[in-house]
């Protein structure tokens, strides 16, 4: 945003919050608003995000990821900010409302936001309701961290009080794979269990690769360019200057190589830990902050276990440029899991045709679960 919009002295005053939404929202995107727009309709991930981070730089009110399915419009959120409400988020959050008893509930990758799962949702041919798990904010310090065992408990107890009643229907994308599984473990042990389980594309941190897997990744993804000088512009002119050049730029090339090679070796309690792992960007908002070094934490320190329960292992074509094949390493742990590939990549795979395709597939099974 150019400037700040000024931050409403009167904190009940929904109409000076609903124009520096709006005004937020014209700064991060080009598409035509009004206050009756459905928020969920113009905001990607990426936009919600800079959306999210200009509200906050303008107003120190830092919302939810998940606002947006909360309170659908601006002026609803405005109302929200007005009141106070916009704190209480839920960690069960209605994605999409049916018309039947049945529901699904979906796990999302980072920080759980349900933005970046809206393509999959609703392509969905699914009658019941989908809701979203979002991650509990456990706020513990780095040398004491959450683990997953702390999320699937908390994901327990929402699930006692929330009245949904199995079957349980689960799809996990990315870490959110990691936090079905191990729910889907948890119900088992009670005489329950999961009726139907996808993972999509769930990774592992490479501290859980086994080593022949890890160098054969580090040798290559990570090694193959680095040794290697960079290519000199064929307009620049050879000499002392271009020579420095050259030589920082391999330094730099080197430095690079080495803090991520390092990365498998160090402790997720590390107070620096997050500011390693191959996605983190920084400049978050503060709360979005919390919940992605807690996120990078649960999934540095998560071991797989083996587990017997059938599931669907969506894996995607493209891949992910910081993750080996999850074939390899999951395979041993998941013996009755049914690997389909899917077109896409680990970014692409929850976005236009690749989530109609995806989600085409998972109908089709949630149909025929139905039906038996």
């Amino acid at each position: 945003m150019e400037g700040h919009v000024a931050v409403p002295t009167d904190r009940c005053d929904a109409a000076a919050f609903e124009h520096l939404l709006l005004e937020a929202a014209r700064a991060v995107q080009r598409r035509e608003i009004s206050a009756e727009t459905v928020l969920v309709d113009v905001f990607n991930i990426n936009r919600a995000l800079k959306f999210i981070d200009a509200v906050w730089q303008a107003s120190g009110i830092e919302l939810d990821v998940n606002s947006f399915y909360l309170w659908p419009t601006f002026r609803d959120l405005a109302g929200a900010m007005a009141d106070g409400s916009y704190r209480n988020v839920p960690k069960r959050i209605p994605i999409r409302q049916g018309t039947a008893s049945e529901t699904l509930v979906v796990f999302a990758g980072g920080a759980s936001c349900f933005l970046e799962m809206k393509d999959f949702v609703k392509a969905l041919a699914f009658d019941g309701t989908v809701y979203g798990m979002a991650l509990t904010p456990f706020g513990r310090p780095a040398s004491t961290p959450a683990v997953i065992a702390d999320e699937v408990a908390a994901c327990l107890a929402e699930l006692d009080t929330s009245g949904i009643v199995p079957p349980y229907r689960f799809v996990g994308y990315s870490f959110g794979g990691l936090v079905a599984l191990e729910l889907s473990r948890a119900l088992a042990a009670r005489g329950v269990g999961a009726d139907f389980l996808a993972l999509v594309d769930s990774p592992q941190s490479e501290h859980a690769w086994p080593l022949r897997i890890w160098l054969d990744f580090a040798a290559g993804r990570l090694l193959s360019r680095g040794g290697q000088a960079p290519a000199t512009a064929a307009e620049e002119p050879a000499g002392e200057a271009s020579q420095v050049r050259l030589g920082g730029g391999r330094l730099a090339k080197l430095r690079r190589t080495l803090r991520r090679l390092a990365f498998r070796f160090l402790s997720p309690k590390m107070e620096t830990y997050p500011t390693f792992v191959p996605q983190w960007l920084g400049g978050y908002p503060p709360a979005y902050d919390l919940a992605a070094r807690q996120l990078l934490r649960m999934k540095g320190l998560f071991r797989p276990s083996r587990y017997e329960g059938p599931l669907v292992f969506y894996r995607t074509e493209g891949g992910s440029p910081v993750d080996c094949d999850p074939k390899l390493i999951w395979e041993p742990y998941l013996p009755a899991a049914e690997w389909v590939d899917v077109s896409g990549n680990h970014q692409t795979i929850t976005i236009g045709r690749h989530a109609r395709a995806l989600a085409a597939d998972v109908s089709r099974r949630l149909a025929a679960m139905k039906k038996a």
